[in-house]
């Protein structure tokens, strides 16, 4: 049953997900269960020291992805990360793997939570839904964070499709053995419990999402986010490290909405958060603080 509470504390101390280098833990978070129309939406709830921000996973992930940030943003903020439909502990519906379906989401946990004006942070298909739900909304957001998001569609990324439908498709053991071939700085603990993320997700996030893409071959999706006037702030990687931006979109990006800016981390691939934890966090931060004394300051 899906319910709005919170449920038992569970701790996530040495947490296999993650790479960063740090002798910090996340603390202990809760549980919380909501429904959004038919679907039941899972949130990991972390104490903070200030506004809550909304955290989007990537495709094929889990909230527990930004588990590595929590230690440093609880300072600023209190973190809440979800898991998006058809992915962890929250409903997988065969269908309905759309941007909108996503966004709609959103919108309900947002609205369950009482949360007017959101502090959102995002990476990859997280980073997507936070820029596409602010197309709705474009003044809303107190501020956005889009950690190494895409920004175009198309046959560029079918081959990064392909291969996560066929990760989706191997056996736990089997795809728990690949990672730790195919990452041999990987514990044998992390391995298992991506290969467990990866193969516990609906097959038809990957399915719909690559047909979305192809079919958008071409499109200019700068142009359906360009009225969005609340701050952003795009943290990309390099793509010879695995960055999925295209930095000649990065920098369209910046000139072509007027509240956006870009920071890049040298050397950084594509789950820059993780990897980079301490590097992502120094650029973050202070983009955090920014929006939230500009929200308190501004006038009643």
């Amino acid at each position: 049953m899906c319910y709005l509470g919170h449920g038992k504390p569970h701790r996530v101390y040495n947490n296999p997900y993650s790479t960063a280098k740090s002798a910090d833990t996340p603390p202990p978070f809760e549980v919380a269960h909501i429904n959004v129309g038919d679907q039941c939406i899972t949130l990991r709830n972390w104490p903070g020291s200030g506004p809550p921000l909304v955290m989007i996973h990537g495709i094929g992930s889990t909230g527990s992805s930004w588990d590595a940030t929590i230690p440093a943003l609880a300072n600023v903020v209190t973190p809440i990360a979800l898991d998006l439909r058809g992915h962890g502990d929250s409903g997988k519906p065969e269908h309905g793997y759309l941007y909108d379906d996503y966004i709609d989401d959103l919108d309900g946990v947002l609205a369950a939570l009482g949360i007017e004006r959101p502090l959102l942070m995002g990476h990859s298909l997280g980073g997507i839904i936070a820029l596409w739900w602010a197309a709705r909304h474009p003044d809303r957001a107190g501020g956005i964070v889009v950690a190494d998001s895409p920004l175009r569609s198309g046959h560029d990324f079918a081959p990064a499709f392909d291969g996560w439908l066929r990760q989706n498709a191997m056996p736990l053991e089997e795809l728990a053995e690949w990672y730790a071939t195919e990452h041999p700085d990987w514990s044998p603990e992390r391995a298992r419990s991506r290969a467990e993320v990866m193969t516990g997700s609906n097959r038809n996030v990957f399915v719909e999402l690559r047909a979305d893409s192809l079919a958008n071959q071409g499109v200019d999706r700068l142009a359906e986010i360009a009225h969005v006037i609340s701050p952003i702030l795009l943290v990309r990687g390099d793509p010879e490290s695995g960055s999925m931006v295209v930095p000649a979109d990065a920098e369209a990006f910046e000139h072509r909405l007027s509240n956006a800016r870009v920071a890049r981390i040298p050397g950084a691939g594509h789950p820059l958060h993780r990897t980079h934890t301490n590097e992502f966090a120094a650029v973050v931060l202070p983009f955090l603080r920014e929006v939230i004394e500009g929200r308190n300051s501004s006038p009643s």
